[in-house]
């Protein structure tokens, strides 16, 4: 492999895995902002990924770049396609860690009461994170063994999530029937969350990208 080739891939998993640390510690914010009642923090968080879309445009920039002038094949084609797919899962995860943000600033400065939601709401948001946090790890890694390991963690996450989430669906329900002056508030709360579990549903995607990078075989998303 060309030293000149080589260093532009390396850039482009770098970049990568950049943007990808980037959302982890958004992430991270809006966990601590929900569970702080932190106004600041999710401001943090949103601020943190206002400008995701031109981070991803920069990588796709660079990637079509490589594409042109060097051709890759094989392995390191799969590896090339395989980032700018992950860039593209990271920024919809961002919009959805922004619009989550936006939810949780809403109901801190609010008189929305979700006492009675917080520990599911907690839980949920937690799994969101170990799900993110092992797929950016799958970006990482060249062993297959881990690769395998971290899949089936996410997929963990990702079943938890569904499950937290029909809990959550139904305990929201409750409320509104206890308080419909306040349904369009829950409405709105429960979209955010629905949003945190595609977060989990694209980590899978990104780790099933990792081992399409290391492994090939059919690309499915």
């Amino acid at each position: 492999m060309l030293k000149n080739y080589k260093e532009i891939l390396d850039k482009s998993r770098n970049r990568v895995l950049d943007f990808a640390t980037k959302i982890l510690e958004a992430c991270d914010l809006t966990v601590l902002a929900f569970e702080d009642s932190d106004i600041q923090k999710a401001n943090d968080a949103r601020v943190m990924l206002k400008n995701a879309h031109s981070i991803n445009s920069k990588i796709d920039n660079e990637i079509i770049k490589t594409l042109a002038l060097f051709s890759p094949e094989a392995r390191d084609l799969r590896v090339v396609i395989a980032h700018l797919k992950i860039a593209s899962e990271l920024t919809r995860i961002s919009d959805y860690i922004r619009s989550c943000a936006k939810s949780i600033k809403m109901q801190i400065s609010g008189e929305f009461d979700l006492s009675s939601l917080k520990d599911d709401t907690f839980a949920y948001m937690a799994s969101t994170k170990k799900s993110l946090s092992s797929a950016i790890e799958s970006i990482k890694t060249n062993s297959e063994v881990k690769l395998e390991e971290l899949y089936r963690a996410v997929n963990v996450e990702e079943s938890k999530c569904d499950d937290i989430h029909s809990i959550l669906e139904h305990n929201i329900i409750q409320q509104i029937c206890l308080t419909p002056e306040m349904a369009k508030d829950f409405v709105i709360f429960l979209k955010s969350m629905r949003k945190l579990e595609r977060i989990s549903d694209r980590s899978l995607n990104i780790v099933k990208l990792s081992f399409y990078a290391q492994k090939g075989g059919k690309l499915k998303l």
